[in-house]
């Protein structure tokens, strides 16, 4: 939360700024796609042998733009190895003109190596006149899908919230702006004489600092909770100075 006017007959608090959910929501969204468009989650390798070193392998690797093919002589083709980058491996082609990536990145390291080792035996074993391996890691290819679930419920849940103390008016007005239609409450600055700092703490032992608004009667109008006690004790005392300048 902050303040966003400040003035001895107006005060204007707002609970975020479109940087605090559509702007990383927006990079979730981005990343998801990339993710699912141009990385490739399905690829098959047939190769055929006519005599020792001669034949041809057919490389053909999809994503959601399409599928590519590309020629590897026999000849051409040295083996097959696993890359690992961090907890992440694929298999890569050994060509005589460089690598070539035969599957994606996922954690699977298991069956890479296995995929790399039945390339190579067939390299070895002059007599195997056919090879055909398929990979489909479509179901980790849910690491993207799952970002833009992530952003377009951050969107749509997302939620601005404004607090308007108008000393003119004798109101205080809150507007919810949202993807849902705004909503707006009023209240008379007349019946709220004060404002506390409720701390508590959730499952995991966190601490949660509330505001709320006193209001005559015994009720309470809350604002969002966040974990920074500063920021709560800042804008509390921001209020208690509007309201206890407008009583004086």
């Amino acid at each position: 939360m902050k303040i966003i006017k400040d003035t001895a007959t107006e005060l204007i608090i707002q609970t975020h700024s479109i940087f605090d959910f559509w702007f990383p929501s927006c990079l979730l969204m981005a990343f998801g796609l990339i993710s699912l468009t141009f990385d490739y989650r399905a690829a098959t390798l047939n190769c055929q042998r006519l005599h020792a070193k001669q034949g041809s392998c057919q490389l053909v690797r999809s994503n959601l733009l399409g599928s590519n093919t590309q020629e590897i002589q026999l000849a051409a083709l040295r083996g097959a190895k696993v890359e690992r980058c961090g907890y992440k491996s694929r298999v890569v082609l050994l060509t005589s003109v460089g690598n070539v990536p035969f599957t994606a990145n996922s954690t699977n390291w298991g069956h890479k190596d296995a995929v790399a080792s039945e390339i190579n035996f067939f390299l070895k074993n002059a007599k195997h006149r056919l090879l055909h391996l398929s990979q489909d890691d479509r179901w980790f290819g849910w690491t993207g899908g799952i970002l833009l679930l992530a952003a377009v419920g951050a969107i749509a849940s997302s939620n601005n919230e404004t607090y308007s103390f108008d000393g003119t008016l004798n109101t205080l007005t809150v507007k919810q702006r949202g993807l849902l239609p705004r909503k707006v409450i009023k209240h008379s600055l007349c019946e709220i004489y004060g404002v506390e700092v409720e701390r508590t703490k959730d499952r995991q032992n966190d601490t949660w600092y509330e505001l709320r608004l006193l209001v005559c009667g015994g009720s309470r109008i809350c604002l969002p909770n966040t974990m920074n006690p500063y920021q709560q004790e800042a804008i509390a005392k921001a209020i208690n100075n509007y309201l206890h300048a407008r009583s004086s």
